[in-house]
């Protein structure tokens, strides 16, 4: 008897000591598919929206994994979850799986695919800002921006959401991500000799460079939509040490979207010319703008492909493609959206 009442004992101090359940998670509007006979993908959004959120103007933030990676436990292990407890907004988290030819592939997002530049009712852009859309109606969120944050191939689809829907989304940001369109108009080929045209290029993208001039990356996003004067702001974190996605990405992220801020473009091409950051303080590059930072490059000295956490700030903590670095990116992220 002795002995039952120490385990119930137990465990009910480790429900209280472990992270709130993920069933707090509440699906938005249930399983979207879509593609051909061969690529095939299902998304499904959830949400967490704290009391706080509810009934009342205020921001929704729209988070995108990566490759290999669960919407829930992502958020959970990179401190977004907690953070929007905290400050009282409304998190998005997407759960996207893919298959080829009825193999399960690797959850990756398809941001190399040009069929996602413009949204439609089908297809991944259009289906995810529906889904921001139907969570506001559902949670009575009546006002507020919306913003878009998302890792590695995620990463590269919130750039993708933000020039596909530059009037949907105030800002975004992109950790381990790729430049829109780099795997229409790449200059380098690799991945797999039998891949499509598209997918080798992208793989090209990611091992980097993509031999683009700084001044041509501006216009592959402004070509979609025109003249405009305003355009969604970007925070941009990348580690140089990644072997996944190089490093030259961010600082091509950054000649793109401060080129449609009509920016300068930065005054280097490569990570290992950028200015030493040893602190981890700040961006490394930054354009400025009516409301606060329109473009921000955060580089991390020695980090890999990963999100960066800092459990010792109480933020986040160590999981899949999550790691310590010191700083706590989902809590800069909310300071550079602006709330």
């Amino acid at each position: 008897m002795m002995f039952r009442l120490g385990a119930l004992l137990l465990a009910a101090l480790a429900a209280w000591a472990s992270p709130v359940a993920a069933t707090e998670f509440q699906s938005v509007s249930g399983v979207h598919a879509d593609g051909s006979q061969v690529w095939w993908w299902n998304l499904e959004v959830k949400a967490y929206v704290p009391d706080a959120a509810r009934g009342r103007p205020g921001p929704v933030v729209l988070l995108l994994h990566g490759c290999k990676q669960q919407g829930i436990p992502f958020a959970i292990d990179t401190g977004w979850r907690d953070l929007a407890e905290k400050r009282g907004f409304a998190l998005l988290v997407a759960e996207f799986t893919d298959s080829v030819s009825g193999v399960p592939g690797n959850n990756c997002m398809w941001w190399f695919d040009a069929d996602q530049r413009l949204p439609t009712e089908r297809n991944i852009t259009g289906r995810l800002y529906q889904n921001v859309l139907k969570a506001r109606e559902a949670y009575g969120i009546t006002g507020g921006d919306n913003f878009v944050v998302g890792l590695s191939a995620g990463g590269a689809m919130a750039q993708v959401l933000l020039a596909a829907l530059p009037d949907a989304f105030a800002a975004g940001a992109s950790m381990s991500g790729v430049p829109v369109g780099c795997a229409r108009i790449g200059g380098v080929t690799g991945g797999s000799y039998f891949a499509t045209p598209e997918v080798r290029r992208a793989f090209g993208c990611m091992e980097g460079p993509a031999e683009i001039k700084p001044e041509v990356w501006a216009g592959e996003i402004a070509r979609l939509h025109g003249a405009r004067h305003k355009w969604p702001r970007l925070a941009i974190w990348h580690g140089d040490a990644d072997q996944t996605v190089a490093c030259v990405n961010a600082v091509e992220s950054a000649a793109q979207w401060g080129g449609l801020h009509g920016a300068q473009l930065p005054p280097f091409t490569r990570c290992e010319q950028a200015p030493v950051n040893p602190l981890v303080s700040g961006p490394v590059w930054s354009v400025p703008g009516a409301n606060g930072p329109a473009v921000e490059l955060w580089l991390l000295r020695g980090f890999g492909h990963a999100a960066p956490v800092a459990s010792a700030k109480g933020c986040g903590r160590p999981g899949k493609y999550v790691a310590e670095a010191g700083v706590c990116a989902a809590s800069e992220i909310v300071g550079f959206f602006g709330f």
